[in-house]
């Protein structure tokens, strides 16, 4: 399973064998979910923006690869370039880059995942504000209320400088995150880089993991690595980002998206999250309290009613090969 094509989607005819839509939701919750987990083991000893940059860039380029040997098109016109790193920038330095950064803070990944989970909020928040954008119906205000009390519910306690275990500087990073995110997602519906999504998800990938990379070298990063910091965690953490999170994951969804309802396939939205504070607890010992889950139950709710207000207006959630999909 790989980067799907550029068809139009496809749901009439026979489902696809049940053993393989099974697999393809758990690619996808596990793609999502733990991909949290994954970058706060990754930046234990490696500099946030070199480990970002790297798993990024490396799977744009074998993307690319992949669309050279289907023999597909590959190459961006002028505008298309532009459009691709005007993108990038806010989809894999501010969605990307800016939450392993945070999380290198000392920001716990579950809780990293909870707040990047308000991206549907942000969304809806600068669509109704962009010109000749669809503004929220009064259901879809009360979901963005409802989400926006989650996000307070956790946030909060953290912007306190003077309280024990509390990391200001990187949760305010993993906020810009979820908005920088959601500026991206809106900008490449509308503007996308190519009419192939494939090569401009490829491209887009490519000039994000350069930006985070030079990101990186600029900020000193590559002298804080040594040889002992690649340790056994960090290099699976590592392949699991490039492999599973990047390329199968999304590929997964895209065809989930091409052969079931997106109503159905936007349970990846509530599922992930509760993947990721789970894993976190489990494996890294993560803090769960009553306040992560009513964080969570407010802002998953609110993202419920913002996307079902979406759908009634004939608005999907998601769409096949949606970019804006692709490090959520």
């Amino acid at each position: 399973m790989f980067v799907s094509s550029d068809a139009a989607p496809v749901r009439s005819g026979p489902l696809p064998p049940v053993g393989k839509i099974v697999l393809a939701f758990a690619i996808v919750y596990l793609g999502y979910g733990l991909n949290f987990l994954a970058v706060k083991v990754g930046v234990e000893t490696l500099p946030p923006f070199l480990f970002a940059g790297s798993h990024i860039f490396l799977a744009g380029v074998i993307i690319m690869g992949w669309i050279v040997v289907r023999r597909q098109p590959a190459a961006l016109s002028a505008s298309g370039f532009r459009r691709a790193m005007v993108s990038s920038f806010f989809l894999f330095v501010g969605g990307v880059g800016l939450v392993t950064a945070g999380e290198k803070l000392g920001v716990a990944s579950g809780m990293a995942a909870i707040i990047k989970a308000s991206v549907p909020l942000w969304v809806a928040v600068f669509e109704s504000i962009r010109p000749g954008g669809e503004r929220v119906n009064t259901r879809m205000v009360f979901g963005l209320l409802l989400g926006a009390g989650g996000v307070a519910v956790m946030v909060a306690p953290q912007l306190d400088f003077s309280a024990r275990n509390a990391h200001p500087l990187g949760t305010g990073l993993l906020v810009l995150s979820a908005v920088l995110f959601a500026i991206g997602t809106i900008f490449v519906r509308h503007h996308p880089p190519s009419e192939s999504v494939t090569t401009g998800v490829a491209w887009q990938m490519v000039v994000g993991g350069v930006y985070l990379l030079v990101t990186g070298l600029a900020m000193g990063e590559l002298s804080s690595i040594s040889v002992s910091d690649f340790t056994r965690p960090v290099i699976t953490a590592f392949f699991f980002l490039l492999f599973v999170h990047s390329i199968a994951a999304f590929s997964a969804l895209n065809w989930l998206l091409r052969h079931l309802p997106a109503a159905l396939v936007t349970t990846k939205f509530y599922v992930s999250p509760a993947v990721a504070v789970t894993a976190g607890w489990l494996v890294l010992g993560e803090s769960v309290t009553v306040r992560t889950f009513a964080s969570m139950a407010m802002i998953l709710a609110g993202v419920g009613i913002i996307l079902w207000g979406g759908a009634r207006r004939h608005e999907p959630p998601l769409r096949p090969d949606d970019p804006g999909e692709l490090e959520d």
